[in-house]
């Protein structure tokens, strides 16, 4: 099972995967908080619970590519990451 992990996230080793997880949730947890912070000081000007909710799933979206790069630094997981965001930016324009 490990093994089969190894192959879909293209890693070599037990430890690049932990790293991998690591980053992945640490820029989700944030991405999520900061999301938080940004529409509870959107509600203050918008009474729009619809624009909102868009506006919070897209900011979410905006600010997890960018926190990814950046959580990815300290731990050494810059390049894995930056091959990462090409390979979805590259599926995202086949969508459009």
């Amino acid at each position: 099972m490990i093994s089969q992990l190894l192959k879909l996230f293209g890693v070599n080793n037990v430890t690049k995967l932990a790293l991998v997880f690591l980053v992945f949730s640490l820029s989700g947890i944030i991405a999520l908080y900061a999301s938080d912070i940004l529409t509870t000081f959107l509600l203050k000007f918008i009474d729009n619970n619809i624009l909102i909710l868009i506006l919070r799933v897209v900011s979410i979206f905006i600010l997890y590519q960018v926190i990814i790069i950046i959580t990815a630094i300290p731990f050494g997981q810059f390049s894995y990451f930056i091959s990462y965001q090409r390979r979805l930016v590259k599926k995202i324009k086949l969508l459009f």
